[in-house]
């Protein structure tokens, strides 16, 4: 097993209706820039109050293990979701933080969406936020559920076996 230079959360999102193949398809790409080593269960999240499904997205989160630099991954990530309802969030990279127009690391999402939480904990439980300097389980456990998701399907549904 080869060791992978720098450990990544990457937060999966595409469209509900037909997004399952596309979610596949990015994580099969992701694959081919270092190794999965953890995907989080996949969630609906509900874009309206309404709760229907033409209006939602499923969601995952990965934890990517690779030899790229930051701006080399997401070259890829923008190659990858080129013409796709999807999109390819980096949340993390080491623990390496930086704020700049282009680019803001940690993700903010990272501590302040409750399912992006939840499904980066999953992904990496004991990962330590750089800035809040406390793990992804820590963090978890102080926030609220998400009231606009649901369970979907198993994350390891996304990674071909």
């Amino acid at each position: 097993m080869k060791v992978l230079n720098h450990q990544t959360l990457v937060h999966i999102v595409t469209d509900l209706v037909g997004g399952t193949p596309v979610a596949q398809s990015l994580v099969a790409e992701m694959a081919k820039v270092g190794e999965i080593t953890a995907v989080s269960s996949v969630y609906k999240r509900y874009l309206s109050n309404s709760r229907v499904d033409l209006n939602a997205n499923i969601e995952a989160v990965a934890r990517l293990g690779t030899d790229c630099e930051v701006d080399e991954l997401l070259w890829y990530f923008k190659q990858y979701v080129k013409d796709k309802q999807a999109a390819l969030n980096l949340l993390s990279y080491d623990d390496l933080v930086v704020l700049s127009p282009q680019l803001t690391l940690p993700h903010p999402a990272l501590h302040t969406d409750f399912l992006i939480v939840r499904c980066a904990s999953e992904a990496w439980r004991q990962f330590e936020h750089p800035i809040m300097q406390k793990t992804l389980g820590e963090i978890t456990s102080l926030t609220f559920p998400a009231t606009d998701a649901e369970f979907f399907m198993q994350g390891k549904s996304l990674i071909a076996f």
